[in-house]
């Protein structure tokens, strides 16, 4: 029992390192709520600025034309200097100077049938040319004008030659096929796929340190001339690892939760939870085989050494395993490595559970597979604390 109080008073002096891997995940989580809307796939908004059109012709084509823009984009209506809008340009408070000179609805009428080109030569526009938007832009200028050209050639007036154009580049009708394919799960899954790097990170930061701490020569030896057996002395480590585990799972997968309270408690919720906790259990015996090496460093350097640790396994295992980069667009020659990591078959499970509804039986063999990663890692840490104890 001394020992297992002696272990959370001893992973308390590396809280800080716990507090900032916990921060990281739950903004990350949080950060991904609010990316991931309920119709996030199923309803695409095209981006809107902020523009400044001048109307000097006030045709019907012309003011047709300021409010189309008027519901794409903010149109600012004060009137401003050239030093003004040259300011506002360059410190992009605006993306575009669009000024409608006199004449424009005359020249735009004389225009023939199969002669429509480049609209905006009939206007002054003012914009950046190493940002895209302007050329966005002038697209949907373009889009717009040559639509109403093409109708008031079929010989209908403005109004109803604008509301045929609106209606043709509407995209709803295409978003709407896609609303079909998606199962809306996109949120929670990306919530879920992201906590491995928060369960190794924090397990390691808090125990890592703990264990080498205990595992040096003069601490050791003292234990073994003492009343306290090691077998009692590495029960207690365990435990204390095993309670460290579960309180971070717990807390992560609450958030995850919490901004995804719509999946609580259905079949692919417990089956990630599962994943979550199969994970976990592959981790604290890499954790185990981690400890056993012969890592060389003093009392003094054990704090900076688990963080190098955890950084390179945490960050190695998240770009390899999916957990940073989906599966389906990670790279052939990654993928094939990152087979070798718990992160990958975690990733492949949570991907068939959320998106694919994979029952237990087909996701059975993730689990395994993480089980058996650890079980190799206990394995190899047996056989190299066995190793150097014979040598001693």
């Amino acid at each position: 029992m001394q020992v297992f109080k002696t272990f959370f008073k001893v992973a308390k002096k590396y809280k800080a390192g716990i507090i900032m891997y916990m921060a990281i995940v739950i903004g990350m989580v949080t950060m991904l709520s609010t990316l991931y809307g309920s119709d996030n796939s199923t309803k695409v908004v095209q981006k809107s600025y902020s523009l400044l059109v001048v109307d000097k012709d006030h045709s019907e084509v012309s003011e047709a034309l300021v409010d189309y823009l008027g519901t794409k984009h903010t149109l600012k209506k004060v009137a401003y200097t050239d030093d003004q809008i040259k300011d506002m340009l360059y410190y992009q408070s605006i993306a575009e100077y669009i000024v409608i000179p006199e004449g424009f609805g005359d020249a735009f009428s004389s225009i023939r049938s199969g002669d429509a080109g480049d609209m905006t030569t009939l206007l002054d526009v003012t914009y950046d040319d190493a940002l895209p938007r302007g050329v966005f832009i002038n697209m949907q200028i373009n889009e717009y004008l040559n639509g109403v050209l093409s109708f008031t050639q079929q010989g209908l007036g403005i109004n109803e030659a604008s509301d045929r154009t609106l209606e043709s580049l509407d995209i709803d009708s295409f978003t709407s096929r896609i609303a079909d394919k998606s199962n809306g799960n996109e949120k929670v899954y990306t919530a879920f796929n992201f906590l491995p790097f928060g369960i190794l990170s924090v397990i390691f930061s808090a125990v890592l340190p703990v264990i080498i701490s205990f595992n040096e020569v003069e601490k050791k030896n003292r234990t073994m001339i003492s009343k306290t057996r090691m077998t009692s002395r590495n029960l207690s480590l365990v435990l204390g690892t095993v309670v460290i585990a579960f309180v971070v799972d717990t807390i992560l997968i609450a958030i995850v939760t919490l901004t995804n309270s719509d999946a609580a408690f259905t079949k692919e919720w417990w089956l990630s939870v599962v994943n979550t906790y199969v994970y976990t259990i592959a981790i604290t015996m890499l954790l185990s085989m981690i400890t056993s090496l012969p890592l060389g460093i003093e009392n003094k350097s054990t704090g900076n050494t688990s963080s190098f640790v955890t950084n390179i396994l945490g960050l190695g295992f998240a770009f390899l395993g999916g957990t940073f980069v989906d599966l389906t667009i990670l790279g052939d020659e990654i993928g094939r490595i990152g087979r070798f990591t718990p992160n990958y078959w975690y990733s492949t499970a949570s991907r068939n559970i959320w998106m694919n509804n994979s029952t237990l039986s087909s996701i059975i063999t993730d689990y395994g597979i993480q089980l058996l990663f650890g079980v190799v890692c206990l394995s190899i840490g047996l056989v190299f604390t066995k190793f150097f104890k014979e040598r001693s």
